[in-house]
């Protein structure tokens, strides 16, 4: 393990914002999402609504309202709101999707959000909002298949004034988002999967302990964290074992059907104050 400075934060808000969440429930067409990185394809309806469920309902445990929109069938990824918008305090990025297919995706979760936050719309490039993440006043954003530099560009232009400092990082092209090989759980760790990217390409950040998970359990090294609790897929032991040994408590749930499209726990919703 290594050790940098600075405080993490999962995405882009930090734990204090993490009082409402937009989520999206599975279209009859989900058999049909992505899939080309970790995942094989879901391919059991009725087990990915029921563990859909039980996200949103893990959720309000941790004392989020979770906010449901309603599924689009003509829109099979359309659960994987995360990719949509992109929330900094009262402010949300809404960024030009990096795959065309789930451009329809976004304005259903524009509509919602616009009830609580001032809508900002990205006017060139492509990005998901899966390729951001912050730490303390650091934002890290992956340059990926569905990240280009004009959208870097586009979302640094959205930052400034803010008070962040932004930094790109190369995302592998075996990798599909930053967020997919990543996660920040609590302000003081960063999990990180192995044969990615190195620790260095963070930037020097003191003082944040970096945890190294294998590469076999990159579907579970992306948590989310409520300060010493933690949400964490199930099946990844090393994972389990490191947040367990560090004083979380934590709570396991299955999201196989979810995964097998590509995503992990983050990619399910969108937090804001």
């Amino acid at each position: 393990m290594a050790y940098f400075s600075q405080r993490r934060n999962m995405s882009s808000t930090t734990l204090a914002e993490r009082r409402r969440a937009i989520v999206r429930g599975i279209p009859e067409s989900f058999t049909s999402a992505l899939a080309s990185h970790f995942g094989e394809g879901p391919n059991d309806l009725e087990l990915a609504r029921k563990q859909h469920a039980g996200y949103a309902h893990t959720l309000r445990e941790h004392g989020v309202e979770v906010i449901e929109i309603e599924p689009d069938d003509n829109h099979p990824d359309c659960v994987f709101v995360e990719d949509q918008a992109v929330t900094l305090g009262k402010k949300c990025f809404i960024p030009i999707p990096g795959h065309e297919s789930r451009i329809g995706e976004q304005e259903a979760v524009v509509s919602t959000l616009a009830e609580f936050q001032e809508i900002v719309r990205m006017e060139h490039g492509i990005m998901d909002g899966g390729d951001v993440l912050r730490i303390g006043d650091i934002l890290f954003i992956g340059r990926s298949k569905r990240t280009d530099d004009a959208g870097i560009s586009s979302f640094r232009d959205f930052v400034e004034g803010e008070g962040f400092e932004l930094r790109a990082i190369d995302i592998p092209p075996h990798v599909l988002h930053l967020t997919s090989m990543c996660s920040s759980p609590r302000d003081d760790i960063l999990l990180l999967t192995e044969n990615t990217v190195s620790i260095e390409a963070f930037g020097e950040l003191p003082t944040t302990e970096v945890i190294m998970i294998p590469e076999s359990e990159v579907k579970g090294v992306n948590a989310i964290g409520f300060g010493d609790r933690a949400i964490v897929a199930a099946g990844n032991p090393t994972v389990e074992q490191e947040l367990t040994s560090r004083g979380f408590e934590l709570t396991i749930i299955d999201i196989s059907q979810i995964s097998a499209a590509d995503a992990s726990l983050t990619c399910c919703s969108v937090f804001f104050p």
